[in-house]
């Protein structure tokens, strides 16, 4: 990994902290879509929030929101994954995914999951070269 590139997996958000992560959700989700602060603070108490910072820049480049899925416990679930949109074409989508597998790996997980709009080729795109297949197509979700 690029030496000036951190990964973090903060146990707990400072208020400013939370702030900025709604306006990133938003940011990459919109208003429809994102995480507010109360889904937030429950993915760092009970998943794992994984940033991906470069040095200097106080807000992460990349976030990955991690969860066990509770029907299949060896199953971990992406809820939200986005690289910044000042930042996307770079490469630090890759970086963090190889990081997360590399984590999910570590606690023994032996599926990873997560769901995407069609319509964010980019993402798509993304999770394609990064190894992952269509299950299925769930319509109006």
């Amino acid at each position: 990994m690029n030496p000036n590139l951190y990964i973090e997996v903060p146990e707990c958000l400072s208020p400013e902290q939370l702030k900025m992560m709604c306006e990133l959700e938003i940011d990459a989700f919109g208003s429809d879509g994102s995480v507010d602060e109360y889904g937030i603070i429950a993915i760092v108490r009970n998943g794992r929030l994984i940033w991906l910072r470069e040095e200097g820049d106080n807000r992460p480049v990349a976030v990955c929101e991690l969860m066990r899925d509770y029907k299949q416990c060896d199953l971990a679930y992406i809820f939200g994954f986005y690289v910044r949109s000042d930042k996307q074409g770079r490469g630090y989508g890759r970086i963090l995914m190889n990081h997360v597998f590399d984590l999910v790996r570590q606690d023994q997980f032996s599926e990873i999951s997560l769901t995407v709009k069609p319509s964010n080729v980019a993402a798509v795109k993304l999770y394609e070269r990064m190894g992952f297949r269509v299950a299925e197509i769930r319509k109006d979700e």
